[in-house]
């Protein structure tokens, strides 16, 4: 999915590689010992960009909507976190710099008004910089609880939903997308979608509408809770960079390594499960919709207001 569009601590990347091989072995049952993440210490890196190239000479500084969970999102300890902040991580480690993250809603004038060397999290289409390619896709999806509590994800239509009760959070671009598929659904409507994952795992309900990057970080905490299928258009973000750049050139380079060498994957896998990380001809069967996507308004409750946020985030620290 790299194609050209993208955006602490040094510790990171390599941590990452070590949880993953630590998971692996837990899998298969395997007692061979790995080394904590704090006893990885990576390869140094030797900076090849200077003050001609970053805001801040030694730093790489990263801007992204901080608000957009869980993409992008503070921890308990007011840390930067999420599927951007670790891929932002990458990039620092790779090209042997500090990493600052700065929040921001204003993709293209973070960059040209000096705020921020790059982006991350930028919609497709911009204009003058240089795109990393696709890094993660959004859509309001359907989520289900699968009978035997197995990540087999269940067959599921148009014809499935007519009559289901469906949890959705109240005034969403989720419920909009149900409304206008013209479905006879009953909607439970409730404040936030943590609250919706709670009634489907309660049997309040027979499936969740959401965003599928805000349902996906959720499900993991819920077993045999699982993606089915979009059911509205489909939104592409990526990193980006002022075209003509060294900087950009560098990180290009090292987000399409990223995904030859498996990183970018742990990493999405990290955040959200077994999310497909191509939503492309994933649209339920029967179901219609515009092609222009909505903006994203879910809101997953924030951390320390919800079990479920907090304890997932835990276990995706890298730094």
């Amino acid at each position: 999915m790299i194609g050209r569009k993208f955006v602490a601590g040094r510790k990171g990347m390599a941590g990452l590689v070590a949880f993953a091989c630590a998971m692996t072995m837990g899998l298969s049952g395997c007692s061979l010992t790995t080394p904590t993440r704090a006893e990885v210490e990576p390869e140094p890196v030797k900076a090849t960009l200077g003050a001609d190239d970053l805001i801040e000479d030694g730093v790489l500084t990263v801007a992204m909507d901080m608000t957009d969970a869980p993409q992008a999102m503070m921890d308990h300890e007011g840390k930067p976190s999420g599927y951007y902040a670790d891929i932002a991580r990458l990039l620092a480690e790779r090209m042997g710099l500090d990493l600052r993250v700065v929040s921001s809603a204003d993709v293209t004038g973070s960059l040209s008004k000096g705020k921020a060397d790059l982006y991350i999290g930028a919609r497709t289409g911009e204009d003058g910089v240089v795109e990393s390619g696709v890094l993660v896709q959004n859509a309001s999806s359907i989520f289900a609880k699968s009978a035997d509590g197995s990540r087999e994800v269940p067959t599921v239509s148009a014809t499935t939903l007519q009559g289901a009760v469906v949890a959705v959070q109240s005034d969403s671009a989720a419920q909009d997308a149900m409304d206008s598929a013209g479905i006879d659904t009953t909607l439970k409507t409730k404040s936030n979608v943590n609250e919706c994952f709670e009634a489907l795992a309660d049997g309040e309900v027979d499936y969740v509408a959401c965003d599928s990057t805000a349902g996906a970080y959720l499900a993991r905490a819920y077993p045999g809770t699982v993606f089915v299928g979009t059911i509205a258009p489909m939104v592409s973000y990526d990193a980006i960079a002022a075209s003509g750049t060294d900087l950009a050139d560098r990180a290009m380079g090292i987000l399409e390594d990223a995904l030859s060498d498996g990183t970018l994957e742990a990493i999405f896998r990290l955040w959200y499960g077994d999310l497909p990380f191509s939503l492309d001809d994933l649209a339920l069967d029967g179901v219609t919709f515009e092609q222009e996507a909505p903006e994203s308004e879910e809101t997953p409750a924030s951390e320390g207001e919800s079990g479920e946020l907090a304890q997932s985030d835990s276990l995706n620290s890298l730094g």
